[in-house]
């Protein structure tokens, strides 16, 4: 009878034991396709290269075999990428004459043109996977893709079909952190599927790549990465830090990651989380930032010093009676950095014994246009209390992988001897609208995607939601254009034909 008993428990043991693995395989396996979202599950894949009706379709058996000549193309979820081009067009690593490493004083790509598209309408692309449309953000980087590799673009929004004519590209550099993340595998196999001998490059791993050289000890240190809440969620940087430093030998290295959501967007403008001439505080109906009652992103008024918020338009207000803040809403890029800076720090305090940060990773394009506002802030927390200089250098590095993508690019031109003889000011630049003239797309009063429409779209409809147009300083706000003039001049001179 107690053998019978045990007998009993053991076989419930085994079937709970056989259910739990299950499930944990589940998840396991649900993580993995998450990851590796195969190409089969977008119908728009087979569409673009055997659908001849629809909008979307390009004939690849007529694409140039002959590619030197042709463009490298460029996207991003918005003008973020702005910053890779510029790391690109200004490299000066090889040589020209014999593509070995080492400065010759000449641009590398000197002889290049490039596609550039940022998809201003559907970002921010960081949003997409804690709205639980992955796969809906992966739909959007393969129009991204097929676009480069496309010859038309519409001149307008209101034009019905794309009259206008631009060249297939070359090479596909992913300059967006979160379409790396979530993307890059799709890519390389959505190539390879419409028959196209042609490369992807990603900027991820060339970022992690380029922190790890400046470590070269075991002491306790760490790196902090600031990204998408998307590129942070895929764990990319995480995963290609910890590869690149166990091949160099070196352990104890604590990753910080810090999702900062909104910023993306605030550089882009978009009114979601930033309006320039707001009277005052707008609502949780219109502002979509961190705030005192934000579940995710609480602004921490116990923290306010150490926030050192700009006043003024950039720092929305309302208090009761008694004088107390009753509401908080960011209005300023510069805030908006400074709240995260502040939020990596007051994390790393609270879970003890972190290493000192030497280095910051600036895992978003968009970022490296406030490089100097990521450091000045740092700095700032130093000066505010001991605690944070036992955890912040002195000397912080603060890293754009836009460089080390720039390299990548440089060696695979130079693997597939695919080098042009164009020029800079020949390069071409696009945005993403709305699509007007599609009967169901919602658009508000600023021109944009509502937050819950955009977040709320389905995979697999056939349907131009957007407009692929020329970018025009009209589709950027007036302080994104003079940040890009100050900043990146030799992009702004191309954009604007200022040479």
């Amino acid at each position: 009878m107690r053998y019978t008993k045990c007998k009993g428990c053991f076989l419930i043991l085994t079937f709970l034991a056989a259910v739990l693995f299950s499930s944990c395989l589940s998840r396991v396996e649900k993580q993995d396709n998450e990851l590796k979202s195969g190409s089969e599950k977008f119908s728009l894949v087979s569409e673009i290269s055997s659908d001849q009706k629809s909008p979307f379709y390009i004939d690849f058996s007529e694409y140039p075999s002959e590619r030197d000549s042709l463009p490298i193309g460029v996207f991003d979820s918005g003008t973020g990428g702005l910053t890779v081009l510029n790391a690109i067009i200004r490299l000066d690593a090889f040589d020209n004459r014999t593509h070995e490493q080492g400065s010759d004083g000449i641009p590398d790509f000197v002889s290049e043109k490039f596609i550039y598209l940022g998809d201003k309408a559907n970002m921010p692309y960081g949003r997409y996977p804690s709205e639980g449309k992955t796969d809906f953000l992966r739909e959007l980087i393969i129009k991204d893709v097929r676009f480069l590799l496309a010859d038309k673009y519409s001149i307008s929004p209101e034009e019905k079909s794309p009259t206008g004519e631009k060249q297939p590209v070359k090479a596909v550099v992913i300059a967006c952190n979160t379409a790396t993340a979530y993307g890059f595998e799709l890519v390389e196999r959505i190539l390879k599927e419409w028959g196209l001998d042609m490369k992807a490059i990603g900027i991820i791993d060339a970022g992690a790549r380029e922190a790890v050289e400046l470590y070269d000890t075991d002491k306790k240190d760490a790196v902090a990465v600031f990204a998408t809440e998307g590129t942070c969620r895929s764990m990319g940087y995480p995963r290609s830090l910890k590869k690149y430093f166990s091949e160099k030998g070196i352990k104890g290295v604590d990753i910080l990651q810090q999702p900062c959501f909104g910023l993306a967007g605030a550089v882009d403008g978009d009114p979601a989380y930033i309006v320039a001439d707001a009277a005052g505080v707008r609502g949780s109906g219109l502002y979509q930032g961190p705030g005192l009652g934000h579940p995710a992103y609480a602004i921490d008024l116990s923290l306010w010093e150490e926030y050192h918020f700009d006043t003024g338009d950039g720092l929305l207000l309302e208090k009761d009676e008694e004088g107390d803040i009753i509401t908080v809403e960011l209005n300023s890029v510069e805030n908006y950095i400074k709240y995260y800076v502040t939020s990596l720090a007051a994390k790393a305090l609270e879970r003890g014994e972190t290493g000192k940060i030497r280095s910051v990773v600036l895992g978003c394009t968009h970022y490296p246009l406030f490089e100097q506002e990521f450091r000045d802030h740092f700095l700032f927390l130093r000066t505010v209390d001991e605690k944070y200089r036992d955890i912040i250098a002195e000397d912080i590095r603060i890293i754009d992988p836009a460089e080390a993508e720039a390299v990548s690019l440089y060696l695979y031109l130079k693997e597939k001897n695919l080098f042009g003889r164009n020029k800079n000011s020949e390069s071409r630049f696009f945005l993403s609208v709305p699509n007007p003239l599609l009967d169901f797309n919602r658009i508000n009063s600023s021109g944009e995607f509502p937050v819950d429409y955009k977040y709320g779209r389905e995979i697999n409809h056939s349907s131009l939601y957007v407009k692929r147009v020329p970018l025009q300083k009209e589709w950027l706000p007036e302080a994104l254009l003079l940040k890009l003039k100050s900043s990146l001049p030799d992009i702004y001179a191309l954009l604007f034909n200022e040479n």
